[in-house]
């Protein structure tokens, strides 16, 4: 996925045909498009190989697959790439697909099974397993994986590309565009490969963990997009350069990417945050089959006089409302905040 951010042939926007009828800038560059191609086969294949005996098989788990992989080639290598040279707040809509929605949906999918399934033999034994167990690669991705390090370098990436200075910097240098799109694409893979991995603790990080790590990235999504939002200055003089379309103003252009990124981009992570909690019930619940299932094989009299005593909810039920009670609370934060952002914008 990463090498379908890479530097490709690019060819120059026509301004005016941009302004007049922007759906003919499709760019269809080969690398781009073989690369999510390669993996859109060789997950097929797997999916085939491995048939419905893992949860990453289903049906859903392949609509969330080839979603993630629709949102990178639309950020990619449809006109909204071509515009976001031009406005910000397409920019922005970007980078939601690049940097959460296509990486959310791809890792949602828990898709590492079937791409290995789905590789040749040749491929697994002479790409795959050298790079698997070289140490080093195993190292740097072993402190990638660390919860905080994924969150914070899944924050940066937004942050750090937000600063005026390399933002401008990167919207007029092509390679240096790439490399920003390559490494929110890198950074929104691991973050959400570490939220959604299947793998219980301690493989995988505890829900609580991943609860946290979510509620982490939704309180500085609203902080970014609610400072671009409310400024009065501008910030970002690059798409003067470029030349803004449509007649949008900079101050209007970068308040509406502001608001992109505080409410879209807050969403999403709510989203988010009710698949971890989904994810959580379904383990919990995993966890005490075996005793259900014990319960189920005892006699009458001693079943009866365990409900009679046993006045506590099934732990999977008090991680689950507790969980729903953080959504809810972060759904209530973006609520409340932009609620004062609107009294704030109409007091100025």
């Amino acid at each position: 996925m990463v090498l379908a951010a890479a530097p490709s042939v690019s060819f120059a926007h026509d301004l005016h045909a941009l302004r007049d009828n922007p759906w003919t800038a499709w760019q269809l560059a080969p690398d781009v498009i073989v690369t999510t191609a390669v993996a859109a086969i060789l997950y097929l294949a797997g999916v085939l190989r491995l048939g419905g005996r893992t949860m990453a098989t289903r049906a859903w788990a392949q609509a969330c697959f080839f979603g993630g992989l629709a949102a990178v080639i639309l950020a990619l290598q449809s006109p909204v790439d071509a515009v976001a040279e031009h406005l910000f707040f397409v920019h922005q809509i970007q980078h939601l697909l690049l940097h959460t929605a296509g990486p959310m949906f791809i890792m949602l999918a828990t898709p590492q099974g079937p791409l290995v399934a789905g590789m040749p033999q040749w491929l697994r034994r002479f790409a795959l397993k050298p790079v698997m167990t070289n140490p080093v690669i195993r190292a740097v991705f072993g402190f990638l994986a660390r919860p905080a390090v994924a969150t914070i370098l899944f924050v940066a990436s937004v942050y750090f590309w937000q600063i005026p200075g390399y933002h401008d910097r990167a919207l007029l240098d092509e390679p240096l565009h790439y490399l920003m799109h390559v490494s929110m694409l890198f950074a929104g893979l691991v973050f959400f490969w570490r939220v959604f991995d299947p793998r219980p603790a301690p493989l995988g990080a505890s829900f609580g963990v991943r609860l946290a790590m979510v509620w982490a990235s939704i309180v500085a999504t609203i902080l970014i997009g609610a400072f671009i939002a409310l400024k009065s200055s501008v910030l970002y003089q690059a798409y003067d350069v470029s030349g803004r379309i449509w007649g949008v103003s900079a101050i209007s252009d970068e308040r509406y990417g502001g608001l992109i990124i505080w409410i879209p981009g807050g969403m999403m992570y709510v989203v988010a945050m009710l698949a971890v909690i989904r994810l959580w019930g379904a383990q919990e619940e995993k966890m005490e089959l075996p005793e259900r299932r014990r319960h189920a094989e005892m006699p009458r009299g001693p079943r009866a006089a365990l409900r009679v005593g046993g006045s506590e909810p099934p732990l999977a039920v008090q991680n689950r409302r507790l969980a729903l009670r953080l959504a809810t609370v972060s759904l209530a934060v973006i609520a409340v905040v932009l609620v004062v952002a609107s009294l704030y914008r109409a007091w100025r």
